[in-house]
């Protein structure tokens, strides 16, 4: 194909994706002034006159959807569709940049106005696209290119070739109606049973923003095993108001999401911007309680057992007396206050920075979870504690006690810790991170047996099977085995049986979330590495490159380390190295006859023999 003139105009000048069914294209217009660079995707049907009637029905009808999307600035136009050789043909504008896949590396986080710029933007396009009555259906970084020329992203690939491919594969008879468009990690469970919906395309996008806030792939990413849904707030601490927008996009059913991307674009634009409220959320709860009556209540008298005054009627008095506006400027304090009181949290802490806490929640002496014995108390909900501005590498921080004793609690159960960072950083003090590890060094390291921890308890008598605490080292040891297991499965080439057992590991196992996320992001990463080696050796072959395909060979330190790969890359040196001795001896075939030709023809500039130098004869020739 490449050199090749497309419609009398379109000339191909190489290949930019290839798949089973077509190719597409980079190509040049000849009939435009400079003969700029354009994309031409081809659609290959087969020869069945079936499938070519409804190629060229369908192939049609895409093109008509394309040309009213590209009415959008933030997706291509498309600027020709033709057949030939009942072959299809789709042109579309080149744009020029590079991918979103490009700025998604694997550890690296996206702040906070990044993630909304990226859903804004691709939120609005949506917005447009499903206003035309057409789904994207795949939704995924490499289908987002931010245009060098503005910066702005574009929304390529709306699957004209794969939707008609889908139906095509029917109507030839050659598979069922139930072909999925999407890919895997950024599709949703209705679009992977062949229903997609508008918001399929939001929970899609909800990936990707989660992906780019967390640094971790979609595959990575845990799924609660009674719900379906996505668990990944404890990767990120996260502003709460775009933590919920974010989680709704991505929530396991299609009904529990944003109906249409207008509805998740206006919660974007209030998590940016909230609506304004006139006091705490303890405060409107209170406004709300309270009803005005006919005439102002004076304020109960107080009983005298009681250390505090009963709040409502000062409350009540205060609403009908005085506007918003008074009740702002001059009774807010007291109300926050009386609030605080009325929540069951310390006054103390009004004029300090705090970390609310939710309820069944366990503070602990120190940064951990795995020792049951740590837990200083289980709180009550909403529970605030001042924070002293120490946190871990773990994602623990330390909270003062009403007693003045230090503790610590996990961001994963602290409701406000974008606010608790904003309020230490406003009073100018520095938050310090330490390593988990150096504040958990003085607990004295569990011994294998159980005996010496039944020592100090009255069940140490017991038998093992009675002790309550003998099973404690249960789920490491059971974790290590499921880690032997996932190596051998990824050793062996099952990817997806390995991350599915690492993701069976328990949360508060030894190798929890975050070990276990490590582990499979690393083995993706090496799996994508061997893939494309595997690929260019691959091609390498097909090329004839013999060469090169054994330059591989002599760097073992680039190759991969795993069974299932070096299966499938050995042979292939093997076979290189053969066509590289056959092609050798070849060519040693050739220069034989070629000097034995040589040698047969006369030479007529040969000098006279030293014996007869006055001789013009010829010397013997061989014949």
């Amino acid at each position: 194909m490449i050199g090749k003139l497309l419609d009398h105009r379109y000339q191909i000048i190489r290949v930019l994706a290839m798949g089973g069914f077509g190719q597409t294209y980079i190509a040049q217009d000849t009939r435009r002034p400079g003969n700029p660079i354009c994309v031409v995707k081809h659609l290959k049907p087969g020869t069945d006159p079936r499938v070519f009637d409804t190629a060229k029905r369908l192939f049609n009808s895409e093109a008509e959807t394309l040309e009213k999307l590209g009415n959008h600035d933030q997706i291509p136009r498309l600027l020709a569709y033709f057949d030939e050789n009942q072959e299809f043909y789709l042109v579309q504008e080149y744009i020029e940049g590079h991918t979103l896949a490009e700025e998604l590396l694997s550890g690296k986080r996206w702040n906070e106005s990044q993630i909304i710029q990226l859903l804004q933007e691709v939120l609005e396009i949506l917005e447009f696209v499903h206003r035309q009555g057409v789904i994207h259906r795949d939704i995924k970084p490499d289908n987002i290119i931010r245009r060098a020329s503005d910066n702005k992203l574009v929304l390529v690939d709306f699957g004209a070739v794969k939707q008609v491919r889908t139906q095509l594969v029917t109507v030839g008879g050659q598979g069922s109606a139930t072909v999925v468009i999407g890919t895997p990690g950024y599709m949703p469970t209705e679009q992977g049973q062949g229903k997609p919906r508008p918001n399929s395309d939001i929970y899609s996008l909800g990936i990707i923003a989660i992906q780019a806030l967390t640094g971790l792939s979609p595959t990575v990413l845990q799924e609660d095993p009674e719900t379906g849904e996505i668990i990944w707030q404890q990767s990120v601490t996260i502003n709460s108001r775009l933590a919920a927008v974010l989680t709704k996009m991505v929530r396991y059913h299609f009904k529990d999401r944003y109906q249409s991307a207008t509805e998740a674009l206006q919660a974007c634009k209030d998590a940016i911007n909230p609506v304004p409220t006139l006091s705490p959320p303890q405060v409107s709860r209170l406004q709300t309680i309270a009803v005005a009556p006919a005439n102002p209540v004076k304020p109960a008298p107080k009983p005298k057992d009681s250390g505090k005054s009963d709040p409502w009627p000062v409350l009540i008095g205060i609403l009908l007396a005085g506007g918003a506006a008074a009740l702002v400027a001059n009774v807010y304090p007291n109300v926050k206050n009386l609030a605080l009181n009325l929540t069951g949290n310390d006054t103390s802490l009004a004029n300090k920075c705090s970390a609310v806490v939710v309820g069944n929640s366990n503070i602990r002496s120190e940064p951990s979870s795995i020792n049951s014995e740590n837990i200083l108390q289980t709180v009550a909900d909403n529970t605030s504690f001042e924070v002293t501005g120490k946190r871990t590498k773990g994602r623990w921080i330390e909270v003062k006690l009403k007693s003045g004793r230090l503790a610590w609690a996990h961001s994963d159960v602290v409701t406000n810790n974008q606010q608790w960072v904003s309020c230490l950083r406003e009073k100018g003090i520095a938050i310090k991170t330490v390593n988990d590890s150096s504040l958990i060094a003085t607990r004295p390291t569990p011994k294998p047996k159980v005996k010496s921890r039944d020592v100090a308890t009255p069940l140490a008598e017991k038998p093992k099977e009675s002790n309550p605490d003998a099973g404690k080292s249960q789920p490491d040891d059971n974790s290590a085995n499921i880690v032997e297991q996932a190596r051998q499965k990824y050793d062996s080439g099952d990817i997806v049986g390995a991350i599915a057992l690492l993701r069976s590991i328990p949360a508060n196992a030894a190798s929890g979330i975050q070990e276990t996320g490590k582990m499979i992001a690393q083995w993706q990463d090496d799996w994508a590495k061997a893939e494309a080696l595997s690929n260019e050796i691959n091609k390498a072959i097909d090329d004839g490159n013999w060469d090169k395909v054994l330059d591989y060979r002599n760097h073992p330190e680039k190759l991969p380390n795993t069974k299932y790969w070096r299966n499938k890359i050995e042979p292939l040196f093997k076979q290189a190295a053969e066509n590289l001795a056959k092609q050798a001896v070849t060519q040693l075939e050739n220069q034989g006859k070629q000097k034995s030709t040589q040698q047969k023809l006369p030479d007529n500039n040969q000098p006279a023999t030293q014996e007869n130098p006055n001789s013009t004869e010829t010397p013997n020739s061989g014949f």
